[in-house]
């Protein structure tokens, strides 16, 4: 079976006068995986989606969704997509009721029914205009209209951020349900670990305009284990110099090391020099994401 590229991004830069937002991005996302693109507020996620939408355009580089070269102007490629964006841009003078209509309109296809079922499952009055939602129901509204005309891909920018953990359950479990079990791809983008954790076969990890993390879920969660040491002596120059040990941090009297690989090589150097305490922390997927904009900010 051949698998498809659904988003391709080759060597993408975007720069605001002096500013680079984004700094040579390689990034693949294959048909029916759930992309988790996480970083810092400001790292450059928002902007990588509008260059995906063909709000903006890169400075350099390439990018394509669905095959289409989205810098050329083509723009048939959007009705296969849903998009949630970070911030409210419903209609507020709209009712619900004519913000569906009124949306129906750009699509060749929609499902009647699947608006049905989330418009009893979110609770959303027809009848009330947007302005009178809360956040909540907002966003509710802009994922139903998302997903109504049954997307190929879904993107969702910061879909969940301010929202309470029930809430971001709900809206979650539709996307497992509606989204993935049905094949189709979606693009999540968020600064809540857990969230993209919880739903995400691949993860992207983007601080300061740059892609430093791209796998999958699978092997972060194998990858980049810590060594906690605590040695009975100074350790000779060039200890540390092994193969797999990507950072080490000197915590009062021991040492954090950062192992990508080796992890068993690594632990069993350190266990045969004289030591008071010795231990393999496992980390999860924050850890990994605060260690890494750790040792970025620390490369400047």
């Amino acid at each position: 079976m051949i698998v498809v590229n659904i988003i391709e991004l080759k060597n993408v830069t975007k720069e605001y006068n002096t500013f680079r937002a984004l700094d040579g991005i390689n990034l693949e996302v294959k048909q029916g995986t759930i992309f988790g693109y996480i970083g810092p507020n400001g790292a450059g996620k928002t902007t990588t989606i509008k260059l995906m939408l063909g709000m903006i355009k890169p400075t350099s580089g390439e990018v394509r969704v669905f095959g289409c070269d989205v810098s050329r102007g083509d723009r048939e490629f959007l009705r296969e997509i849903g998009y949630v964006p970070e911030t409210d841009q419903l209609y507020g003078y709209m009712t619900m009721k004519e913000l569906i209509e009124f949306s129906r309109g750009f699509y060749g296809k929609w499902n009647d029914g699947l608006v049905s079922k989330y418009l009893e499952q979110f609770n959303l009055p027809l009848n009330l205009r947007i302005s009178n939602f809360s956040k909540g129901m907002k966003v509710k509204a802009a994922l139903l209209l998302a997903i109504a005309h049954e997307p190929k891909l879904l993107v969702l920018d910061e879909p969940t951020s301010g929202m309470d953990p029930i809430f971001r359950r709900e809206f979650l479990n539709v996307i497992m349900e509606e989204i993935t079990l049905q094949g189709r791809t979606v693009f999540f983008s968020s600064h809540i670990i857990d969230d993209v954790e919880r739903v995400a076969d691949v993860i992207g990890i983007i601080n300061r305009g740059k892609l430093v993390k791209n796998k999958s879920i699978d092997d972060f969660k194998k990858n980049e284990k810590k060594i906690r040491v605590v040695f009975q002596k100074e350790v000779p120059e060039g200890f540390f110099d092994e193969k797999g040990i990507v950072d080490v941090e000197k915590v009062g009297k021991g040492y954090i090391i950062t192992v990508s690989e080796n992890l068993e090589g690594i632990y069993e150097k350190c266990r045969a020099y004289p030591h008071f305490a010795l231990e393999v922390i496992h980390q999860n997927l924050e850890d990994v994401l605060i260690d890494i904009a750790g040792r970025e900010n620390n490369d400047e």
